[in-house]
């Protein structure tokens, strides 16, 4: 029990150092001044996929904080933004990175990310079973479906050059995003779902047998 209890503390600190990193970044970018402008074009950032998911992040510290946790959806929840974070942050290294990446890249697409893995794979109990881990694609799969629907809407430019009809050509997108983006997302959500399956079964419901 002295393991569990010295888990939960951490967890505790870890929750609210992430809730506080995570309000901060949407603060930031809400209120406009990431961008050198005002309330309307930070709400109109929230168009991009890696505000979204930092917004979530909140979301899911508010509702851990308010005992949601054992809720039947906040696993969903829960999980779906674990693949979110993950999406956001290699999507962000790995092909959108400039050469220097200030403070505030690092933020969203660095450090809370890795704060909220840990989170979710220390502090979140319940999860989904493996026959469900298509759920965790739907979400990034519909963000992708609007933004080739509604075009530069709202920001007036593509909110992902990758994404970009307009410079790539529609079958170009369609191509890279239902021949990679797709798959990998899928591949994503299956190996995040079995680390968290496994790491519940080996190590955490030992823990509690203890």
């Amino acid at each position: 029990m002295n393991r569990l209890s010295r888990l939960d503390k951490f967890n505790g600190i870890l929750t609210y150092g992430m809730f506080l990193l995570s309000l901060w970044y949407v603060t930031w970018t809400l209120s406009g001044t990431s961008v050198d402008g005002n309330l309307l074009d930070g709400i109109k950032n929230q168009w991009y996929f890696t505000n979204q998911t930092n917004t979530l992040v909140v979301v899911v510290s508010v509702l851990f904080w308010s005992r949601f946790e054992d809720k039947v959806w906040f696993k969903f929840l829960a999980q779906i933004v674990l693949v979110n974070i993950v999406i956001t942050a290699t999507g962000y290294h790995f092909i959108l990175a400039p050469e220097t990446i200030g403070f505030y890249g690092h933020l969203s697409h660095t450090i809370v990310p890795i704060v909220y893995v840990i989170f979710y794979f220390t502090a979140v109990r319940a999860h989904l079973r493996l026959s469900q881990f298509w759920m965790l694609i739907v979400y990034p799969m519909i963000y992708l479906g609007l933004v080739l629907l509604l075009g530069t809407f709202p920001l007036g430019e593509y909110p992902y050059p990758f994404l970009d009809v307009d410079a790539n050509g529609l079958n170009n997108v369609l191509r890279f995003t239902l021949l990679f983006m797709l798959p990998g997302y899928t591949v994503l959500a299956f190996i995040l779902t079995v680390i968290k399956i496994q790491l519940e079964k080996r190590v955490f419901h030992k823990a509690h047998l203890e």
